[in-house]
Order: C-alpha cells, then sequence, then structure tokens
C-alpha cells in the first residue's frame, strides 16, 4: 500500500515537499510514511487519497482495511505501561532508525552493554530487582537492531567510560571485551574520546541521534539530563537536531581512529589485572 501512496504521487508530478505542504505536514513525515518507519493513521490515508485524488469507494476502503490490518503493535508497545509515552516514541523511532550516533560521557551505551551491566545499573538507581529485570528485557529487546547489517552506528564513548567501574571486576572485564567484540562489527564504529583531546565542545552531555530516512536532516535527538532524558521531535527540534549532528562530528574529528579502540580496550582490560 505504502509504494502505491508513492506511486500515486509521482503519477502527479508531485514532490514530498508539496504534498507536505498542501496537508500541512512537515516533510519528514511523508518521507517517513512512504519509508514505512512510521504507522499511517486512518485520518491520514483519507487525507493523502484525497489529495491524489483516489476517491473511488471500494480502492478507499481496501486501503483503509489494508492499514488498519497493518497496526500490529512493534515490540516497543509492551514498555508502554512501565515507561513514558516520550520513551516509547523514541523506542519506535530507534528501531526504524537509518543511521545511529551516539555519544556516551558517563557510562556503557545502552545498546552496547552486557545484562549483568545493566542490571548493576538499574539495581543502583532504584533498589528494585524487578525493574532491573526489566530494563535488562528491555536493552536486549533493543540491541536486536545491532545484527542488522543495513542499520550504521557510530558510538563515541568518553574514555572516562572505560574506568568507571558499576560492577565487580568479573562483569567489568565482561563488559569490557563485549565492547572490543562489538567494535568489530561492520555496522559498528566506535570511538574513544580521550583525556588527551581536552576539551570539546558537545561533550557536556550524553546525547542519541537517530536519522530517521536517507535525508541526512531528517533527525530525532535525545538528550540525556538528571532528571530523564530530552527528546527533540521533527518538527520542534529540527533546529537543535542539526546543531547537536555539528556537535557529534567535532566530537568525532576529536576522537581517536576506530581502528585505535581495541588496543585502547586492551589497555583498560590489562589494569584489571593490576
Amino acid at each position: 500500500m505504502l509504494a502505491e501512496m508513492k506511486e500515486a504521487r509521482e503519477a502527479l508530478q508531485l514532490t514530498q515537499k508539496e504534498v507536505a505542504e498542501a496537508l500541512d505536514w512537515s516533510v519528514s513525515k511523508l518521507i517517513r510514511i512512504e519509508g514505512g518507519t512510521v504507522g499511517l493513521s486512518i485520518t491520514d490515508l483519507k487525507a493523502l487519497l484525497l489529495h491524489y485524488g483516489i476517491t473511488d469507494r471500494d480502492r478507499v476502503e481496501k486501503y483503509v482495511a489494508m492499514a488498519k490490518a497493518g497496526k500490529e503493535p512493534g515490540w516497543w508497545d509492551q514498555y508502554r505501561r512501565t515507561n513514558s509515552p516520550e520513551f516509547v516514541k523514541f523506542l519506535g523511532l530507534e528501531s526504524a532508525a537509518v543511521v545511529l550516533r551516539q555519544y556516551q560521557l558517563l557510562v556503557v551505551p545502552g545498546l552496547l552493554q552486557i545484562p549483568d551491566y545493566t542490571s548493576s545499573l538499574a539495581l543502583t538507581a532504584s533498589g528494585k530487582p524487578e525493574l532491573a529485570d526489566l530494563h535488562v528485557r528491555l536493552r536486549r529487546d533493543r540491541q536486536q537492531r545491532l545484527a542488522d547489517p543495513d542499520l550504521e552506528n557510530f558510538f563515541i564513548l568518553d574514555e572516562s567510560v572505560l574506568h568507571r567501574r558499576v560492577t565487580d571486576a568479573g562483569v567489568w572485564r565482561k563488559q569490557l571485551q563485549h565492547l572490543r567484540d562489538v567494535s568489530q562489527q561492520p555496522n559498528v564504529t566506535l570511538q574513544v574520546l580521550p583525556y588527551k583531546a581536552g576539551w570539546v565542545r558537545g561533550m557536556q552531555s550524553s546525547f542519541e541521534l537517530l536519522q530517521l530516512s536517507e535525508q541526512s536532516n531528517d533527525l530525532f535527538l535525545d538528550v540525556e539530563q538528571p532528571d530523564g532524558d530530552q527528546f527533540f521531535d521533527d518538527v520542534t527540534g529540527a533546529v537543535k537536531a542539526a546543531e547537536f549532528i555539528q556537535l557529534f562530528y567535532g566530537l568525532e574529528e576529536a576522537a581517536l581512529s576506530a581502528d585505535e579502540t581495541p588496543a585502547v580496550i586492551d589497555k583498560a582490560l590489562e589494569r584489571l589485572d593490576d
């Protein structure tokens, strides 16, 4: 159905920008609809059909039925009762991203954590084993995308992350070894921002940028704060996301190359034996 919607637009020689402006949508919203990265509501479907001049009753009803049938819940829906709507939306977008960029100042990124490391963090924060188990399951579900060769992942870790032990030595060793292993995946680029880099713009807060389509400016931004993550969506956060992508590029340039990462982790592992 989505392919047919795109074909209908192209048959009328309409650009995505023209359709988005006519419907008072953002361009990125239409890009995501056509790309299948977000669901298509019945209201939005009917608006598109009307704009494309598709008014035949049988055809409209067929598309509506297809849209309803396609509304299968995503894996992230199971976490709606235990997380904020904003975070659940983020999980859905992260699952649909084509490029993921993350800078982490304090701890190992969630997508790269082993279960025991996640559990230790969650127990320290809440003191509740049941919540720790939930965090472990959530991390595991998010990490499924790391196996997707079509998803590009770029991680930058402040060097302090490799020394901030939040678990016992045995678990920490396994976590560091896991980081080393993941850094060798062809779809993962892992860099370390060394102490010797000094002060670099953007290093004050951990953040994650999701690129949601082939358009490089189609971004969703998540900035970690002491009282919870702050999310900037595709409309109100476009300027902020554009600012943070430049900060990320600056951090990339200041960080050690990805080829140097295994050796840096090896040194951290050696220090565990001291």
